[in-house]
């Protein structure tokens, strides 16, 4: 007997979004949203891609984050990130150390991988999208002024 509960595979789910959709849903949702996701416990829940790439995950959902709380990321809880502190805390560490990030993670192993360049790059451009329609959105603090996010990194 089947059980009616048990969450189906997303590879089904998402079978007509390729990698580029569901990237651009997420980056078009934690924009709208203005915050993120990810699993904390004596530092942020880190992961790996096959070839032995470090990434960071994050989610749009805290649904989506809690699915991942087993395993080797027992004892973690999900801690939402404002968009405004990741831009300007988060991803220059990342990009620092050559991280990536892993989008959307799921229990099947399922993600879309970004690099922190691209990820800052493709974000600045959809704010820069939504400040020439809505600038009324930048009124507050919560959503990043596409002028002072910096591509370029810092020289040392």
């Amino acid at each position: 007997m089947r059980n009616p509960y048990q969450r189906k595979a997303t590879s089904n789910q998402n079978s007509n979004f390729s990698a580029k959709d569901i990237y651009k849903q997420f980056v078009e949702t934690i924009t709208a949203q203005t915050k993120i996701y990810a699993l904390y416990k004596d530092g942020w829940a880190l992961c790996a891609t096959p070839s032995g790439q470090q990434t960071l995950a994050i989610w749009q959902s805290k649904g989506l984050a809690q699915l991942l709380i087993k395993d080797n990321w027992v004892g973690y809880k999900v801690e939402e990130i404002p968009l405004v502190a990741f831009i300007d805390h988060m991803i220059p560490y990342i990009r620092q150390n050559n991280t990536h990030l892993s989008l959307n993670l799921t229990p099947e192993g399922q993600n879309v991988l970004v690099s922190g360049d691209v990820f800052l790059l493709d974000l600045k451009k959809y704010l820069y999208q939504l400040y020439t329609t809505q600038p009324e959105l930048f009124k507050n603090a919560e959503l990043p002024s596409p002028r002072k996010i910096r591509i370029h990194q810092k020289s040392e």
